[in-house]
């Protein structure tokens, strides 16, 4: 399980933008919607020990692929209900009120 992340910051926030790497580059579409997992998420790698510590220190994430959604929902960070799929690619954006 290896991810791809880059992290922003915007004035208090720390946006952690994270992807499976296997999907950057690649586009999906489901009707109207279109998802490019694209050079936003394209950064530093990390294994999910990584990702779990840079999930923990961030503010907004904006996550994509199904093994890092499966990761924020083990660590009890998102709801099931606020995953947006398209063609079966999951996609979450996450605020963390801390």
């Amino acid at each position: 399980m290896e991810f791809s992340y880059k992290i922003y910051n915007e004035s208090e926030e720390l946006l952690l933008a994270i992807a499976d790497s296997a999907i950057l580059g690649k586009t999906f579409e489901e009707g109207d919607l279109i998802l490019t997992v694209s050079e936003f998420y394209q950064g530093d790698k990390c294994d999910k020990s990584k990702a779990i510590s840079l999930i923990k220190d961030a503010t907004i994430i904006n996550a994509v692929g199904k093994d890092i959604i499966d990761l924020l929902k083990q660590e009890d960070i998102i709801d099931k209900n606020f995953i947006l799929k398209i063609n079966g690619i999951p996609h979450a954006q996450v605020i963390l009120v801390k």
